[in-house]
C-alpha cells in the first residue's frame, strides 16, 4: 500500500475494505463480552488503528493529482 501511493485505484480499494474491517471490527467488540485482563483494549487499538489507515488511504485515493 504504501509504496503504490500514485495509483489511486488500489489506495481507494483497500481503503473501502478497511472500513468493512473497521466494521466488522467494532461490532466484534461491541457485541461481544470481555473479560477483566483480556486482548480486548490491543483489540480496540488495533480497530482505531485501522480507522486511521483508511483515512490515510481515502485521501490517497481520492486527492487531486497535478
Amino acid at each position: 500500500m504504501w509504496f503504490q501511493l500514485n495509483n489511486q485505484s488500489l489506495q481507494k480499494t483497500f481503503a473501502w475494505v478497511n472500513v468493512v474491517a473497521v466494521i466488522i471490527g467494532f461490532w466484534v467488540y461491541y457485541g461481544a463480552g470481555h473479560a477483566a485482563g483480556s486482548i480486548a483494549p490491543w483489540f480496540l487499538a488495533m480497530n482505531w488503528a485501522n480507522v486511521i489507515v483508511a483515512l490515510l488511504q481515502f485521501y490517497f485515493g481520492y486527492r487531486k493529482q497535478n
